[in-house]
């Protein structure tokens, strides 16, 4: 099998930035050009009331920049925690739920190999695990390539 491209979900946690760098030494080794992806389960407004963001907002469109400008300051520091200057990264968001859109993107950009964090952040995760299963474990039954799951210990 030949990996020439790897596709790394993030939720920006402790677990997908272990996950992210792990990815990063794969990378290294094999040549490959990495896709970060962070995909959005909430709406704009959701999130910037969440986040703290809407006491600075008037208009939807603020609201809208406000929560791009915060997932880049996210995407910035996730590629900070990594010495990424030798590797071609590409990152990207999108909103839907996770589940499906994780393998619809893999799918649509043809990576050879994903890399995922064995756990994502929050209550709503453990309670999803717990009751239909994790992101995680969905990803494992739909990508369209093998995944790579890189535990809390790793």
């Amino acid at each position: 099998m030949i990996v020439k491209s790897i596709l790394v979900p993030t939720d920006f946690s402790e677990h997908a930035q272990r996950a992210f760098e792990r990815a990063c030494d794969l990378a290294r080794q094999l040549e490959a050009k990495i896709h970060l992806l962070h995909i959005a389960s909430e709406n704009a407004l959701r999130i910037a009331i969440k986040e703290g963001l809407i006491a600075n907002c008037s208009t939807d469109e603020e609201v809208h920049s406000a929560v791009e400008q915060l997932i880049g300051e996210r995407f910035a520091k996730t590629l900070a925690g990594v010495n990424a200057s030798d590797l071609a990264i590409e990152h990207s968001w999108r909103r839907g739920d996770p589940i499906a859109a994780i393998p619809a993107y893999a799918a649509e950009i043809g990576v050879d190999l994903v890399v995922v964090g064995r756990r994502g952040s929050g209550l709503i995760e453990g309670v999803r695990a717990a009751v239909i299963g994790s992101v995680t474990e969905s990803l494992i039954r739909k990508s369209p390539c093998p995944v790579m799951i890189v535990r809390r210990e790793h």
